[in-house]
């Protein structure tokens, strides 16, 4: 009998043991022990996502008003005049503003930190990832009191407040275009000047911004959000859009968007979002 027809006889199964098999078996052991350690521990990716998904879209309740807006109040930030798709869609418009974790953050974080980038997000119900607080930005307990056009203030998270970790919406000047990326706004753990915000209402051919200053601020009516520091206006850019874990998200715009006639554009128009009182 020949050789070749000796080889023909021999069947190899997942019993035969050939190469580098005992490493092979103990790579496999290790891989099964660090998916269990993980998995106790939750540090899977989609653990992660589920606990992503249970902070930042815990519905909140936003406080009542019944015209104007004070200080302490639970609010949300709504451009209702932007389309809230890509492309765009004439019977879809409005984004609310809110905090977003990137694919990169989720690793280590899974809750809105120092960092974080501030977006226009299309879901409308006011959750912990879009729902701020208005507190003081001189240093002085103004719970209760009524906001006022012109009147520098401070816009926190919702959520962080109550965990006594304040963290405040910032912008910083960005002295080379383009240096800051797609998100100008970051959520901020420091108090200073590139926090402070003010409202001023939107120019109208009947009445002007000092005839107003000094008024109390109506809810779910336009205003104008400006940057104290750099007295630019936030805006939404909506040619600039970005995907997210729940979908796309639009990029915010620091820049006063103007007409031929000196009034805001629809992307540098808010409203202070709640729920009116009956």
């Amino acid at each position: 009998m020949s050789k070749l027809e000796e080889d023909k006889g021999i069947v190899y199964c997942n019993r035969v043991r050939l190469g580098n098999w005992y490493e092979a078996s103990k790579l496999e052991e290790y891989k099964l022990n660090m998916f269990l350690e993980q998995m106790k521990k939750g540090d899977l990716m989609l653990a992660r996502f589920r606990k992503m998904s249970d902070n930042l879209n815990k519905p909140t309740v936003l406080t009542p008003s019944s015209g104007s807006t004070s200080f302490g109040a639970k609010i949300a930030l709504l451009a209702p005049y932007v389309p809230a798709s890509d492309p765009p869609s004439e019977d879809k418009k409005g984004l609310l503003l809110g905090g977003r974790i990137s694919s990169n953050e989720i690793v280590y974080s899974q809750d809105l930190e120092d960092g974080c980038s501030i977006v226009g997000l299309a879901e409308l119900e006011p959750a912990q990832k879009n729902t701020f607080v208005i507190k003081s930005a001189d240093y002085c307990d103004r719970e209760g009191e009524t906001l006022k056009y012109n009147q520098e203030f401070l816009l926190s998270l919702s959520s962080s407040i109550e965990k006594n970790k304040p963290l405040y919406v910032r912008y910083d000047p960005n002295p080379i275009p383009g240096l800051n990326g797609m998100f100008p706004l970051v959520l901020s753990k420091h108090p200073v000047s590139n926090t402070r915000w003010r409202i001023l209402p939107v120019q109208g051919p009947n009445t002007t911004r000092f005839e107003q200053e000094g008024k109390p601020v109506n809810v779910n009516t336009d205003i104008v959000v400006n940057h104290c520091a750099t007295n630019v206006n936030l805006g939404i850019n909506v040619g600039c859009w970005s995907m997210g874990f729940y979908g796309k998200v639009c990029a915010p715009l620091m820049k006063t968007c103007l007409d031929v006639y000196g009034k805001e554009l629809p992307n540098n128009v808010w409203q202070i979002y709640l729920p009116i009182a009956s």
